[in-house]
Order: structure tokens, then C-alpha cells, then sequence
């Protein structure tokens, strides 16, 4: 795995666990809008710096159009830190770090690949 996307996983794993550990309820299911103004908040578990703007859209598109909750993704658009996910809610979580990967994490180019001539 090339170092940047090593990187890109990292964060993407940081985002999808720290979202359901930090995060509040409601009732309708947010847009993917909310969701990513939420991961790049200065109040997310990430400090908001740490994800750019392009990725967080993204990953809130994959959260958006997963089987998440809507209970669960409010909870991650309106940062409540009290709001404790369901199980299943965890588990599909735990699920949606491939999609992330597979949707949200450019393929980079390294110097001296096929790719890159």
C-alpha cells in the first residue's frame, strides 16, 4: 500500500470510528452536507483540520447512502458526544471503512510505475 494512501486509510478510519464516539440524536437523517461541515467542525474528534474538505464530502456521501441510522447519523452531524450507537449501528460502521477506501482515496501515482510514464 503506497504511503499516502496508508495515510488516507488512516484518516478514514479516524473519521468513521471518532464520528460514532463523538457524536449527538435527532430524528431526520441529515444531508451529506451536514455530515461534512460535521467531520471538517472545528469540534469533530478530528479537530477539523485534519480532513479536507474534498474527503469529508465524500465520506459523508458514503455515510449518507449507507444502512447507518438516521438516529446514528444525526448523531454525527450535530456532535453530540452523549449519543451511544446501536450495535448494528457499529457494526455497519465498521463495514463502511472499505467503501470509504474503495470511494474516497485517490489513487496516487509513484515515479517509476507503469501509471506514471
Amino acid at each position: 500500500m503506497k504511503p499516502f494512501t496508508r495515510a488516507a486509510a488512516a484518516v478514514s478510519t479516524a473519521v468513521l470510528v471518532g464520528s460514532l464516539a463523538a457524536c449527538g440524536g435527532g430524528a431526520d437523517r441529515p444531508s451529506q452536507q451536514e455530515l461534512a461541515d460535521a467531520i471538517t467542525s472545528e469540534e469533530s474528534p478530528l479537530g477539523g483540520a485534519a480532513v479536507p474538505d474534498e474527503m469529508a464530502d465524500c465520506v459523508a456521501g458514503v455515510f449518507v447512502d449507507s444502512d447507518l441510522s438516521d438516529e446514528a447519523l444525526r448523531a454525527m452531524a450535530d456532535l453530540d458526544e452523549d449519543y451511544e450507537a446501536s450495535e448494528e449501528d457499529e457494526e455497519t460502521l465498521g463495514n463502511l471503512s472499505q467503501d470509504v477506501m474503495t470511494e474516497c482515496t485517490p489513487e496516487i501515482e509513484t515515479p517509476g510505475t507503469p501509471d506514471s510514464e
